[in-house]
């Protein structure tokens, strides 16, 4: 691989994974309710989902969606529809109130729901197309961009955690939980809303 592209790709990764999307909402979101620990499955199946998608588009899974029409179709009002369940159950956030929801995302649901997450297709689909080599240097830029991703992925995942574990002390003194399930609502609507456009 070129250093050049591999010196964008250093300088792109990690701005691509903390910035604001489901991912992270919800990594946040879940810290704050149940705390850190009981959210690492969670952050593992982000971390293990994410470059493995990155890692089968790279190979071809792509094409075969763009080949198929209705299937990302289907993908996307099947995520449209989850994102605006997960919007009402946040109006409902009660932090350390483990008794009123079932459970923290479990590792394989974390894994799965990549697939249905706009914000890591737009960046898999970003790095495969800018960053994997073509001819026989396809298969090495392709494990190393897809390594990359898994190695940087976790530190955005903490930041969004120990924030969200910060929010649910904050929010213990204050009161706030439905201030902060209104916001993270309307930001996961918002998220419906490009995401259909």
């Amino acid at each position: 691989m070129d250093l050049q592209i591999v010196a964008s790709f250093l300088l792109l990764v990690f701005p691509s994974f903390v910035t604001p999307g489901p991912n992270n909402f919800m990594l946040m979101a879940s810290s704050a309710k149940f705390g850190i620990r009981p959210t690492i499955p969670h952050a593992i199946g982000v971390n293990t989902g994410f470059p493995l998608m990155v890692f089968m588009i790279g190979l071809g899974l792509g094409e075969v969606f763009a080949a198929f029409p209705v299937v990302q179709s289907v993908l996307k009002y099947f995520a449209a529809g989850y994102f605006l369940w997960l919007a009402y159950k946040m109006l409902g956030l009660k932090v350390g109130d483990v008794k009123s929801a079932a459970r923290p995302m479990r590792y394989f649901e974390a894994v799965l729901f990549q697939w249905v997450n706009p914000k890591a297709w737009v960046i898999s689909v970003s790095f495969v197309s800018a960053f994997v080599a073509q001819g026989e240097w396809r298969l090495p830029s392709l494990v190393l961009i897809a390594l990359g991703c898994m190695a940087t992925g976790p530190f955005a995942s903490i930041i969004w955690m120990v924030f969200g574990q910060q929010l649910q002390s904050f929010l213990r003194r204050t009161g706030g939980e439905r201030f902060l399930g209104a916001i993270l609502a309307v930001l996961m609507i918002g998220a419906v809303i490009l995401f259909l456009i």
